[in-house]
């Protein structure tokens, strides 16, 4: 019978240790978790691959309306972001997302300031090609969710190869 006792009150200090979140439990003094497979990562992904192949309404549907896209040091609404873009697609640069080779996602226990519920980060690889000269470019992007729809995101890439097939 004590070990029966023991056994409950060692599951019982155990639980109310940890929090029940999304189906994973994490410590009482997490602020979040990190998790490597989701819907908000397939939304990611789905925006990144939509902004390669020039479908913007795919693009749009992965953001709400007023979204700001944090481009390096500029700061753009989606609409403007779709327009940068565009200038490059008009001179006939192809874009192709290689890969996407480090993504996950920070669920956060408390929503930030701006609403987000969780982070997706992302390293991804694109090769941009035009008239034969293809450059790599690697992004960092830091999108923030909230109900399905990016509400931020933070975008750092070297923008010198695209200047270039620019020109």
């Amino acid at each position: 019978m004590k070990k029966i006792a023991l056994f409950v009150i060692l599951t019982i200090s155990l639980i109310s240790c940890d929090t029940k979140s999304n189906g994973h439990i994490v410590p009482s003094n997490a602020t979040g978790y990190t998790i490597r497979s989701s819907a908000n990562i397939d939304l990611v992904k789905n925006a990144a691959n939509a902004l390669a192949i020039n479908d913007t309404n795919t693009y749009k549907n992965c953001y709400i309306s007023d979204v700001i896209i944090r481009d390096n040091n500029d700061s753009a609404n989606l609409t403007q972001n779709i327009a940068a873009v565009q200038p490059m697609f008009n001179k006939g640069i192809i874009w192709k997302l290689n890969k996407i080779p480090m993504i996950w996602e920070t669920v956060v226990i408390n929503p930030d300031e701006g609403g987000a519920t969780s982070y997706v980060i992302s390293f991804r690889k694109y090769t941009l090609t035009k008239s034969g000269k293809s450059i790599n470019v690697r992004f960092l992007v830091v999108d923030d969710i909230r109900d399905g729809k990016i509400i931020a995101e933070w975008l750092r890439y070297d923008k010198s190869g695209i200047n270039e097939l620019m020109k």
